[in-house]
């Protein structure tokens, strides 16, 4: 079972991620910025980081950025309303693993994470997984 943060500053998309990432059988930790999504990483293992971009306090690409300085291998996957290409590009650089608009499709979100959650752990995943 893996650890995963989620940082989201809406209670309600902070709680259709967190869910189905639980429903998944997941542990799941939350903040609501990225101030909080830092101090949570810097605190606990995730094996698994999912945050919206636009956030009061520490917006997510500053988070991804220092969470980057400190771990440049754990997967950071992107679920925000920001549809301008220029975001999707700068998180690119940054090296986010996946970049998705909200709303989120859940079943294609899912299949991202155990992906990316399987790189990590250096497993490849086949079609019939």
């Amino acid at each position: 079972m893996s650890h995963i943060l989620v940082v989201e500053d809406s209670r309600l998309s902070r709680c259709i991620i967190a869910d189905a990432l639980r429903d998944a059988g997941h542990n799941i930790s939350v903040a609501v910025n990225g101030e909080e999504g830092l101090t949570s990483f810097c605190q606990d293992r995730h094996d698994c980081v999912i945050t919206d971009l636009l956030m009061p306090v520490m917006d997510g690409k500053e988070m991804i950025r220092r969470i980057r300085a400190i771990d440049s291998d754990v997967p950071i996957i992107v679920v925000s309303a920001d549809i301008q290409r220029s975001s999707r590009s700068e998180c690119e650089e940054l090296g986010v693993d996946a970049f998705f608009n909200k709303p989120v499709e859940t079943e294609a979100f899912l299949t991202c994470v155990h992906a990316a959650l399987a790189q990590e752990a250096g497993v490849e995943l086949n079609e019939t997984q």
